[in-house]
């Protein structure tokens, strides 16, 4: 099994087709998390080396997960549905459009 998988850009159906702004990406087939991350840094690559595009905004990453026998989970281990909850990861980058025309507070003298 190589460390490469193929990356294939695939032209949407003309029926259905609602059209977007995003690029969806599809991590075919069943593989551990790990492996899914390592696919989704090959799309990241792709796009950065191969098509010049660098920066992405707000996205939505939607996994089907399964459990050690290959069946769907719908639940946490606590029982609580997967449905009911979202995964929201906060940008550890600070942006200075989130702080433009805001008034900035003085700083707060540190006791040395």
């Amino acid at each position: 099994m190589g460390a490469f998988m193929p990356l294939q850009l695939v032209r949407k159906p003309p029926v259905g087709n609602v059209k977007s702004d995003r690029l969806k990406v599809t991590l075919a087939g069943c593989h551990t998390l790990k492996q899914k991350a390592s696919m989704i840094m090959q799309v990241k690559f792709w796009l950065q080396h191969e098509q010049g595009i660098d920066i992405a905004g707000p996205s939505d990453f939607y996994l089907s997960l399964l459990d050690s026998n290959g069946y769907p989970l719908t639940s946490f281990r606590d029982g609580q549905a997967l449905s009911d909850y979202i995964v929201v990861i906060e940008s550890p980058y600070h942006c200075a459009a989130d702080d433009y025309d805001r008034p900035h507070l003085p700083p707060v003298p540190r006791p040395f």
